[in-house]
């Protein structure tokens, strides 16, 4: 089975962040309007990296055979279907994920108090899909 993952054109990205903040917002369960405006931290799963004075989206890409799902100590990353998820409630931050992933597409953030690993989870809760993709001018 072939796994799903977002294809950004990185040649049409103009690094506005907007699929960040989208990103951001959703998983936060609040509008993009919302957080421009928030005091809360948000946390991306995604992210625009620039190098050499181009920007291109970065994010998971759900690998078939995930280097993540196999090293972490504690099987809280797994393929599910065509996706790979990580099930952050059970993520005990130690960040194993983070260093094997072949995009850098893992980061750790802290939440509730301590540091899980996230990733892009295609926006699986929404209706819509990937909130990153609905944004996007480009």
């Amino acid at each position: 089975m072939r796994h799903r993952f977002i294809v950004a054109d990185s040649r049409k990205c103009i690094g506005c962040l907007s699929c960040e903040l989208a990103c951001a917002a959703a998983n936060a369960g609040i509008s993009f309007e919302e957080a421009y405006t928030t005091k809360r931290p948000l946390f991306s799963r995604n992210r625009v990296v620039k190098i050499d004075g181009k920007t291109a989206p970065l994010q998971c890409m759900h690998c078939e055979d995930a280097p993540c799902v196999s090293v972490c100590p504690h099987g809280v990353i797994e393929t599910t279907g065509d996706t790979v998820r990580l099930n952050e409630e059970a993520c005990v931050g130690c960040g194993t994920c983070v260093l094997v992933c072949p995009y850098g597409a893992l980061a750790l953030n802290p939440q509730k108090g301590r540091l899980i690993a996230q990733k892009c989870n295609l926006c699986f809760h929404l209706p819509t899909g990937p909130s990153c993709v609905q944004v996007c001018t480009t």
